[in-house]
């Protein structure tokens, strides 16, 4: 059989999820998957409904005569099915057969099952969201379906390709992450794969991996077997039940990660099916090697139901790129990409294997009763292998044979004299003699433990040295630390050093995200003056870089110029500096230059999509039509879901090579249009947005909440402005839309609603919008102000109110000026449930009268019922004046929907409330 890539239809009983959250969240200290757990700008989902519906999905089929594979393009393009056609289809992939949403995802939804592809951060922000997806024919046979988003936070673009070629079990992931904006922005990559679980289900590691650690490296444990406490568990006083490898010796959430190996492969085997997976990963770049589970306990059980109905307990064996721990970010410079491949492969009748790559698996074990399992399977076809198995210079075992994907091939009858298995030697070569795959033995007692217990940093008056303050800031930064702040350590460098170059840039790169120009001109000018003050080259250009930024935005474009022209005398900062340096040249109309520009940018990082792609602008600018087109040909045979790419090579032609490929949300649009207005092409952008506005978005059966925004109105305002039209019916339209989901997260968007609001007649959605983007960057007293402004233009927006009322108290702490603002929102808006449970909230923190704080909510039973966290409030609030039995009544009469980590406020108040009834009849 040939690879089959087909999308077709795929009907799934799904649990639905609630609306998706009008009101912003500003999560500035919330702790998720031990990072910040912001989720601003995307909408907030925290409900999920009890019964099922039966809901047709876009599903995407890739197969061959050897695996089944089904993805889901509208749940973030996640594996849903992994199927081995040749050992009865079983799914070595984690099998779902309903949708049940639980709250674990960042911004509420997440699933279980199959393979689900976590970035920037763990778990993916879209990982409940629809991605854009291709098929590519290889001239081999090959197919790959394409999968691509940009990342609703930081507007990154991550692809992942699924592959699968003809006569090869082997799933091959190509992981492609760009980071299309101007600023250095950290990721990590975690292929989080699901597994089906019992008592005979065992995870398998290479055999050096002799420890292995929590998040963070917080604890670390030995293993397989585990000798000592991990996650509050004696295992040392467990005999029999310690070894982490199976899911059943482990009745706690439990995480552990692998901190050293010097092999490429792990994976799990079903002992029930006899079969199971192997993942294989270059090392260098892919380390991360990790298991998941819930726990096989009742916790871990009550979880398992709160995510399937029939499907029943899994792990995750999870697979790092870039990184071998959680948190552990790496940086992507501006517009870099980083490529990589990750793959799979299904085993049967082999057992766990002891070393692997994409070809083959190999299995050596010398049992207690010093027998020799020797054992081989293959990803493809080899005729003529020769497997040969020494004990030292003694050949114990010299075969040759013909392996194919499916049953492995077993030598039985061998044993081992020696006295170290280390001896051992399998090599398994093909029919031209070429060595496949070797595995010796590992001497565990001479391993060495390279990574310890990570230890927190001190406070920053505590550490000596300045350097280790400039480092103990970018970490904090870099690993997005959700309690403390990297500007405390760099503000005590610049106590002992105000000149230090380091934590200006720091600071002045920090300032720019934040769209606070100004003061991050002050402090790349303090961080250039040190490092060109004894010579006017220095050995990076960073500071030059974002300085030319600062520039730029400031509206100074030969400043800018001088500055980005210094900067790319610096490799690192070449290709960036040259980007921004041919945008000015365009909006110039330097077509020559800017070409120039482009061509110095791709020779430093031929991998920049935007770079390609105006280049290929300009060059139709110059008449050179047939070159441009070739190179949007060029880029589109690696990215066929470039938005803005799509949209230039359908210039003049037929808009379907745009459309078939673009859901048309308003997310994406506006990263495009952003792109041609920062290179002056405002004429591109108009007409892009005039095609949004007059196409529908892509049908879905998981709706996405971005996919409409009053910016793509506001940005049209403001280019037809900047070209000299007639804007007045464009901004009218813009502040005629509804302001739900008005997020607004670029700092692009800060300058067109800062222009939108000056604009006269009143613009209470701007300023409320405008608003949301600065309290999201901590400029408080921005935020507050500008939606004072909007309040003042139109007091009937709940949510604007809302907003003043927790930025009242959180930034300024006066309690009965947020009182008064709930007040105003709950007048503007009684029948939002989040902010009934959120004045709530406000009055526990004023330790206000409990009978009254009962009262109220009792005033509200139907927003109360919509929450469950109102409604635990409520239950509590009845044991605190001593009502137990409506406690009881409440909570037993809910099926509640914790989120992770949140799992114990039910119960807490359920035995509260028993404990009371208790003592009354004590009494």
């Amino acid at each position: 059989m040939s690879v089959i890539a087909k999308i077709e239809p795929l009907v799934v009983p799904t649990y639905p999820v609630g609306t998706p959250e009008k009101n912003p969240l500003f999560f500035e200290k919330r702790v998720y998957q031990g990072s910040n757990g912001k989720v601003y700008p995307v909408p907030f989902i925290d409900k999920v409904y009890d019964h099922p519906v039966d809901t047709t999905y876009r599903s995407a089929r890739l197969e061959n005569d050897f695996v089944r594979l089904v993805m889901l393009p509208e749940i973030g393009g996640r594996i849903f099915i992994g199927q081995d056609k040749l050992n009865a289809d079983y799914d070595f992939f984690y099998r779902q057969d309903v949708i049940k949403p639980a709250l674990v995802g960042l911004a509420g939804p997440w699933i279980s099952g199959g393979v689900e592809f976590n970035w920037p951060q763990h778990h993916r922000p879209g990982t409940f969201m629809p991605a854009d997806f291709s098929v590519e024919e290889e001239a081999d046979g090959a197919r790959t379906i394409w999968f691509s988003e940009h990342d609703p936070i930081h507007r990154l673009k991550g692809m992942h390709g699924i592959r699968l070629r003809p006569g090869s079990s082997l799933i091959e992931l190509c992981g492609r992450l760009y980071n299309r904006t101007e600023m250095t922005r950290t990721f990590l990559w975690w292929a989080n794969v699901a597994a089906r679980v019992h008592d005979r289900y065992q995870s398998f590691f290479p055999a050096d991996v002799h420890y292995v650690a929590d998040h963070a490296v917080r604890a670390s444990s030995s293993f397989p077997l585990a000798n000592h406490p991990y996650y509050g568990v004696d295992y040392q006083n467990r005999p029999g039940e310690n070894d982490l490898g199976w899911y059943k010796n482990i009745p706690v959430p439990t995480s552990y990660m692998v901190c050293q190996t010097r092999f490429d492969f792990f994976g799990g085997y079903d002992f029930e099916a006899d079969g199971g997976f192997v993942h294989v990963a270059d090392r260098e770049i892919a380390p991360g090697k990790k298991q998941w589970t819930w726990g096989n306990h009742e916790f871990g059980w009550a979880w398992d139901r709160e995510l399937t109905d029939e499907n029943g307990p899994y792990v995750e064996l999870m697979a790092g790129v870039y990184t071998d721990n959680q948190p552990d970010f790496t940086y992507l410079q501006p517009y870099e990409t980083k490529t990589f491949s990750q793959f799979w492969w299904p085993i049967k009748g082999l057992g766990p294997v002891q070393n692997a790559n994409t070809r083959a698996a190999v299995r050596l074990v010398v049992n207690a009763d010093r027998s020799i399992e020797l054992g081989v399977a293959v990803s493809e076809a080899i005729p003529g292998a020769q497997v040969i198995l020494r004990d030292g210079d003694r050949v114990l075992f010299k075969g040759t044979l013909d392996l194919a994907p499916g049953a492995a091939w077993k030598q039985d009858g061998l044993s081992f004299s020696g006295d170290e298995e280390t001896s051992l030697h399998v090599v398994l070569s093909d029919g031209k003699g070429e060595e496949i795959l070797d595995y010796r033995p590992v001497d565990r007692g001479a391993l060495t433990r390279d990574r310890q217990v990570a230890t927190e940093p001190p406070a920053p008056e505590e550490i000596a040295s300045s350097d280790e303050l400039y480092f103990g800031g970018e970490h904090l930064e870099q690993y997005r630390h959700p309690t403390r702040d990297p500007e405390l350590y760099w503000n005590e460098a610049l106590k002992r050093d105000p000149n230090d170059s380091r934590v200006h840039t720091a600071l002045g790169r920090r300032a720019l995200d934040r769209g606070e120009t100004e003061v991050a001109l002050r402090h790349l000018k303090l961080a250039i003056g040190r490092v060109t003050s004894r010579h006017p080259n220095p050995v990076t250009g960073e500071a030059h870089y974002f300085m030319g930024l600062a520039l730029k935005r400031a509206g100074n474009p030969v400043a800018a110029k001088d500055a980005l022209a210094k900067a790319a005398w610096s490799y690192a900062w070449r290709a960036a500096a040259n980007y921004q340096l041919a945008t000015l040249d365009c909006l110039r109309g330097d077509w020559k230059k800017a070409l120039a520009r482009l061509e110095e940018s791709l020779d430093t990082s031929r991998q920049n999509n935007k770079a390609r792609t105006l280049k290929a602008r300009v060059l139709r600018e110059l008449g050179r039509v047939g070159e441009a087109k070739a190179e949007l040909d060029s880029l589109l045979a690696v990215d066929p879901l470039d938005h803005w790419a799509r949209w230039e090579i359908s210039i003049g032609g037929d808009r379907s090579l745009f459309s078939e490929q673009s859901r048309n949300d308003a997310q994406s649009i506006l990263d495009v249009a952003l792109d041609m207005r920062e290179a002056g092409f405002n004429a591109d952008a108009l007409e892009l947005l005039d095609w949004h506005h007059r196409h529908p978005v892509s049908p879905v059966a998981v709706p996405n909440p971005l996919e409409r925004s009053p910016m793509t109105w506001y940005l049209k305002a403001l280019l037809l402005a900047e070209s000299g039209g007639d804007f007045q019916a464009a901004l009218a339209e813009a502040r005629a839309q509804s302001p739900d989901r008005f997020f607004p997260s670029r700092v692009e968007e800060a300058a067109v609603l800062e222009w939108a609001v000056a604009q006269p007649g009143g613009d209470a959605s701007a300023a409320y919008a405008l608003g949301n983007f600065y309290y999201d960057r901590r400029r408080h007293e921005d935020a507050i102000r500008s939606w004072e402004k909007s309040r003042h233009d139109d007091a009937t927006l709940a949510t604007v109110h809302r907003n003043l009322g927790i930025g009242y108290w959180n930034a300024r702490r006066d309690g009965q000026a947020a009182r008064r603002s709930y007040e105003a929102a709950i007048e503007a808006d009684p029948a939002d449930a989040r902010i009934i449970s959120e004045f709530d909230q406000l009055r526990k923190k004023l330790n206000e009268p409990l009978d009254e704080r009962l009262a109220f909510l009792e005033e509200h039973p139907v927003q109360v019922g919509e929450r469950d966290d109102a409604t635990v409030e409520l239950a509590t609030l009845y044991n605190l004046t001593n009502r137990p039995q409506q406690a009881l009544d409440l909570i037993t009469s809910r099926r509640f929907h914790p989120w992770e980590g949140g799992e114990g406020s039910v119960l807490r108040q359920y035995t509260q409330a028993r404990l009371l009834l208790g003592q009354a009849v004590l009494s």
